[in-house]
Order: C-alpha cells, then sequence, then structure tokens
C-alpha cells in the first residue's frame, strides 16, 4: 500500500449525498485524495512550566512565601540562560482552600499561588536548572516541553510536501480510474465532511497537530506531520 494511505473514490451525482457533507463535497462526479507528508527534526527549545501554592491561614504569610519562591525561580531562570522573552509569571492567585474531615467541609487555609514559565535554547542550562530546584508541596514542576525556535516555517514546508504528495495521488489514482481530473473543488487539513462514510477513508487518526511531546532530558528528534485532503471534480471529457 502506498505510504500515503491514499482513499480515493469517483462518486456520482446519482448517489445521494448527506446533508451535513453537501457543503464540503461535490454534487457532480469528483475524486478525492489525501496527502501525507513528515520529517524529523532536532529540536533547540526546551522549556519548563513551574507552580508555587501556599497555604496558610493567614493570608499576608502565604503571599510572601509564594513570593519568596518565585522569586527564586525567576533568577534561577536568569542565572542558567533563560531566553529573556520567553520567562513569564502569571499575577498571585488567591482562594479560600477547604477539605473534608468526617465527611464535612472545613476550611484549612488561603491558598496563595503563581506560575511561572521560560524557554532555554541549551538542554543543559534547561538541566542544571532543574537540577537546582528543591521541589516539594510548595513548588512543584509541572512539566516541560520541546520545540524548536522555527516550528512553524518547519510546518509550512511538510504542508508543502503533503499538498504536492495529495497532487502526486490524485493523478496517479485518475489514471488508474481511467479518468481526467478537472477543477480542484477544495483542499483542507482536515478531513472532508463524512468522508468515512462517502468516500471510504479508513485508518485515518485525526487531521488536527498533536501536541509538543514531553521531553525527558534526553531529547531525540521532533517528528512533524501534516495531511492534506484534496477534491478534484472530474473532467467528463474523457
Amino acid at each position: 500500500m502506498n505510504r500515503c494511505l491514499l482513499a480515493v473514490a469517483v462518486v456520482f451525482a446519482a448517489v445521494p449525498l448527506l446533508a451535513s457533507a453537501q457543503a464540503v463535497t461535490p454534487s457532480s462526479p469528483y475524486l478525492a485524495a489525501k496527502g501525507h507528508a513528515e520529517r524529523s527534526v532536532q529540536p533547540d527549545r526546551f522549556g519548563i512550566d513551574l507552580r508555587v501554592v501556599v497555604v496558610d491561614m493567614k493570608p499576608a504569610l502565604a503571599r510572601a512565601r509564594v513570593e519568596k519562591l518565585m522569586a527564586s525561580a525567576l533568577a534561577g531562570f536568569k542565572a542558567h540562560h533563560a531566553i529573556p522573552e520567553t520567562v513569564d509569571a502569571s499575577v498571585l492567585h488567591i482562594a479560600a482552600k477547604t477539605d473534608f474531615h468526617d465527611d464535612k467541609e472545613a476550611f484549612v487555609g488561603t491558598e496563595v499561588s503563581r506560575t511561572a514559565h521560560a524557554v532555554f535554547a541549551k538542554l543543559d542550562d534547561l538541566r542544571q536548572f532543574i537540577d537546582g530546584v528543591d521541589a516539594d508541596k510548595e513548588l512543584q514542576i509541572a512539566g516541560t516541553t520541546v520545540t524548536r525556535s522555527d516550528i512553524e516555517t518547519v510546518r509550512q514546508d511538510v504542508r508543502r510536501d503533503a499538498i504536492k504528495d495529495s497532487i502526486r495521488s490524485a493523478k496517479s489514482m485518475a489514471d488508474a480510474y481511467g479518468v481526467r481530473l478537472g477543477t480542484l473543488y477544495t483542499v483542507t487539513d482536515t478531513p472532508i465532511a463524512r468522508a468515512d462514510a462517502i468516500m471510504g477513508f479508513n485508518g485515518y487518526s485525526g487531521g488536527v497537530p498533536e501536541p509538543m511531546p514531553k521531553i525527558d532530558l534526553e531529547v531525540g528528534g521532533i517528528k512533524v506531520e501534516e495531511d492534506v485532503f484534496a477534491v478534484y471534480l472530474i473532467d467528463p471529457g474523457k
């Protein structure tokens, strides 16, 4: 099977279309093709998210503790060369904290919290920052992320490759069916509405790009994938 996992069909006007699909599929004969492209690239941006939360009966003490921990975290970002424009800290969030004791809700104090985010250009800088974090119930590492500084450019390049792949595939399948491609009717990066029922698409896992993967500090490549779905009218002249 072609690696592009093409799903192609010639659908004639005599076949009734579901109402939900009429907005995106033509009433005249057409051919639909899926193009796929992917690329592995090395990350060059390494992000981290922190959360500081303190609960105390005295709001002032909780606030002061949060500010002290946040100041230390921000100083650590700077000391380990976080990219300045990526450093961000939320405003204070203050709320009542309750818990259940003997099936009864009880007030346990005022919860004060803030979050912080930073991105490093070197993995070693992130490693060293994490090594210096004394995580506990008040200061936690919420997560790490990995990406590239030019990830949108990479996605655009991969999308162009997917478009080219859909064109090659459509032409190949048109030749196999003995028909001629007409006007391009529509192209999208999401599946055609009700395509699974109308055009027999199989094995499609979704067209929404996956979020950037978490990292374990032993970073491999980032896999960037794009899908394109194209619908061509069939030229009745052949």
